[in-house]
């Protein structure tokens, strides 16, 4: 029978890499059998968003952008970064209005996920916002490309490629009165 699992005890840990985007760690650690695990790589990001945005006709407004760790252009729900120092709440609002130059009437907070427990120390805050109406031109980064759709709602699910955007359209319609 296997012992019940418990947390590892890290006795060893080297920076790899640090940037603005992100920390590589390379832990070495030791199991509750006292085995070794090494080198085991964390990835240190700051948390992430992820809206679903409805307009006031109950369409989706959805993001289609270049990702390159898969090669592919998707379909997306609103997302990004949580600056250091901001509420998760205010990154939706701002990320919201950012990619797409939309104002929500409401904004649902869907709670949060990790993005990948096993090598991930971030989370992904999941949001809904209702009621959205453009109110200004995007406000993109020098390095984003992002095409604004709205789309129906009904099937949006099957187009986000995406689990943490599948995840969000999912907790979303819990909410909606459909």
């Amino acid at each position: 029978m296997s012992p019940d699992p418990s947390p590892w005890r890290v006795v060893g840990s080297e920076l790899i890499h640090a940037d603005r985007w992100i920390r590589v760690c390379s832990d070495d650690c030791l199991d509750a059998s006292g085995r070794s695990i090494a080198p085991y790589y964390v990835l240190e990001y700051g948390d992430w968003i992820s809206v679903l945005a409805l307009d006031r006709g109950g369409s989706a407004i959805v993001v289609e952008e270049y990702r390159h760790g898969a090669g592919i252009v998707a379909v997306g729900t609103i997302g990004g970064g949580v600056e250091a120092g901001e509420s998760p709440d205010a990154a939706a609002i701002r990320e919201l209005r950012e990619e797409t130059g939309y104002e929500a009437g409401e904004i649902i907070d869907l709670g949060a996920t990790w993005a990948n427990f096993g090598t991930h120390t971030n989370g992904v805050h999941h949001f809904l916002a209702r009621d959205c109406v453009r109110v200004a031109e995007q406000s993109l980064d020098e390095s984003e490309a992002i095409t604004v759709r709205i789309v129906p709602l009904d099937g949006l699910a099957e187009h986000l490629a995406q689990s943490y955007h599948q995840l969000t359209w999912y907790k979303a319609m819990e909410r909606l009165d459909r």
